[in-house]
């Protein structure tokens, strides 16, 4: 038997990425079912072979009952680019995309739909985050945020400030460095010192001020 559509974002990454695997149906219990989606496929693995002793990301997993995980499941944890690399998850169809920060831009210029998750390792290689990801919202380093359409345009004047020459310690000043204004055009220091406090709940929330820093560098 095969899914006939993803069920979670973890699902719709492996079917963009591998296919869809052949799910073996129902378990007859729930020890039997993968200890994290409670879904059987024809290739189980024991969880001790896929995580270590030490693993402690068990919030997303459904059945702790269970002692193997899926295919699927076990790509998660061990394809070691979806730890180091941001990705675009997307629900229908199913894709999967590693994101560069044009890309994540792109993305972020606008809110969030409810089928797609956006996975973003702020310390690459340290967690596992796309099996906790969500639709709809920006995954990081233990946290899911919204990105609502503020956040869309802080990231818009973001961009543009860097575009002017200020560097990511200098955005996170009070005010715009003098060293840089003296640089520009007189008649762009009015948009600099408009722009400038519209980044100041950004400044006093960590994650989403480093995913914006993330989606603003330059190649």
């Amino acid at each position: 038997m095969t899914i006939a559509a993803p069920i979670d974002v973890v699902w719709a990454a492996y079917t963009a990425a591998v296919g869809i695997p052949d799910v073996a149906g129902s378990p007859d219990t729930r020890v039997a079912g993968c200890a994290r989606c409670g879904l059987t496929t024809a290739v189980m693995s024991p969880v001790g072979q896929v995580v270590s002793r030490r693993f402690t990301g068990y919030e997303s997993w459904t059945n702790l009952a269970g002692r193997r995980l899926c295919e699927a499941c076990v790509w998660v944890y061990r394809h070691r680019p979806l730890r180091i690399e941001a990705h675009i998850v997307t629900q229908k169809p199913p894709t999967l995309r590693s994101a560069d920060p044009s890309l994540l831009h792109q993305v972020l210029s606008t809110t969030i739909d409810a089928g797609t998750a956006v996975i973003v390792p702020l310390r690459p290689g340290r967690k596992h985050l796309l099996p906790d990801a969500r639709w709809g919202m920006v995954t990081v380093d233990d946290a899911h945020l919204k990105w609502r359409a503020d956040d869309a345009a802080r990231l818009e004047v973001m961009s543009r400030l860097r575009g002017h020459g200020f560097t990511e310690t200098m955005l996170g000043d009070d005010a715009p460095p003098y060293a840089v204004l003296r640089r520009l055009p007189a008649d762009r220091w009015p948009q600099v010192f408009d722009d400038w406090p519209r980044l100041t709940p950004w400044r006093r929330a960590d994650p989403w001020w480093e995913v914006g820093l993330r989606a603003t560098r330059q190649a």
